[in-house]
């Protein structure tokens, strides 16, 4: 595992041999689904391996996933669906259990069309969806039903300690990403970073990041604001998902992103997990709530991204936006011309929808190098 942890930081991370170094340590896999809102201290607490669902392949996934489901789900949920009939992604084979939630319409779809056509046994957990004093109650009666659930189906106590534990770790890893900006990486460097934090356990993130950077003595910390006459770029909306080739093609086309603010992104950072709390559920519940949840929850979803990409935009020194959304993305779809609207009057955003096609790259290229030079002022 040492040698895999410690790829080299321009290369891609080998996924496929992570894996399955853990399936032959007899790890247990649990596919997530579930974006952001999932505790993931619950679900490693039992010992288990998660397997993010957060790999996409080329357009003939989607098409595949849009046989089982309407044409207008989530372009994101017909990939995954296409990644496993296409069976390309090996490990995704390897899933013994799915976490299945009410995040949002491609979530459960998708989970229950591979629970259901794939006999995939799923976990429910159910999120809150509005914004009430009570959220914070029903989402900690939630997670014990589904800490029960999981152990359940494993066979296995999940205990307190146990959870706190995981607490630990996981506050210190984000601690970890939160440092990445720091160090002055960008681009498609920064993205690989987050990307596999979604996949590697926190202590094996913490070693990466110290072999890469934190703790590598021929590592030089770059500036990171406008390089060479390239503006400072932040990335909103949905995050740009593993083998997806957008990153590269924006960094061709000379958008340099700074600072990514999505699920997949800086945001990953933000949870801390109140480790002192007597009731670690109801700590998780709030922690996860109040990070995330403001943007999940309904009323005032478009007004907290409003308010943080503001933010963003005056502390980093952001020069332009590119509020990124995928194809029938309820969540992100929702309010993107007042998102454009308001953040315009700061900054020049690019709004841009789309699929895992490559067939729109020469409008996109259009599109993006005149934003740039909009932003350069040329």
């Amino acid at each position: 595992m040492e040698s895999i942890v410690t790829t080299p930081a321009g290369e891609p991370f080998p996924y496929k041999e992570y894996f399955q170094e853990k399936k032959e340590a007899g790890r247990t896999f649990i596919g997530l689904f579930a974006h952001e809102m999932v505790p993931l201290e619950l679900i490693r607490a039992s010992g288990a391996t998660i397997v993010p669902l957060v790999f996409v392949g080329p357009e003939e996934y989607a098409a595949t996933g849009g046989a089982f489901m309407s044409h207008s789900t989530c372009v994101f949920a017909r990939n995954i669906v296409g990644a496993f009939v296409h069976e390309d992604i090996r490990f995704y084979k390897h899933i013994e259990y799915l976490v299945r939630s009410n995040y949002c319409n491609g979530d459960f779809c998708g989970t229950e069309y591979i629970a259901r056509e794939l006999r995939i046994p799923a976990i429910d957990l159910a999120i809150p969806i509005k914004a009430r004093p009570y959220s914070i109650d029903y989402f900690t009666a939630q997670l014990r039903v589904f800490a029960q659930q999981l152990a359940s189906a494993l066979g296995k106590s999940i205990s307190d300690v146990e959870i706190v534990h995981q607490a630990t770790l996981h506050n210190a890893a984000r601690a970890a990403l939160r440092q990445l900006p720091a160090t002055g990486i960008r681009g498609v460097e920064l993205l690989r970073r987050y990307q596999e934090a979604a996949v590697l356990e926190p202590a094996e993130l913490i070693d990466r990041l110290n072999a890469l950077y934190f703790k590598n003595e021929q590592f030089i910390v770059k500036k990171n604001t406008r390089l060479d006459n390239i503006p400072a770029i932040m990335l909103c909306g949905d995050p740009i998902f593993i083998n997806d080739y957008f990153a590269a093609s924006l960094e061709e086309l000379g958008a340099s992103i700074v600072h990514f603010d999505t699920w997949i992104g800086a945001r990953m950072g933000d949870i801390m997990v109140d480790e002192a709390d007597p009731d670690v559920f109801r700590a998780l519940a709030r922690a996860y709530l109040t990070c995330h949840g403001l943007e999940r929850l309904v009323p005032g979803a478009m007004e907290a991204r409003i308010q943080r990409a503001t933010a963003l935009v005056k502390t980093l020194g952001i020069e332009g936006i590119i509020n990124h959304t995928l194809k029938f993305c309820d969540l992100q779809a929702i309010g993107r011309d007042a998102f454009k609207e308001k953040l315009g009057k700061l900054v020049p955003v690019l709004d841009v929808e789309r699929d895992y096609s490559e067939s729109g790259l020469g409008g996109l290229k259009t599109r993006v190098e005149a934003f740039i030079e909009l932003v350069k002022g040329e």
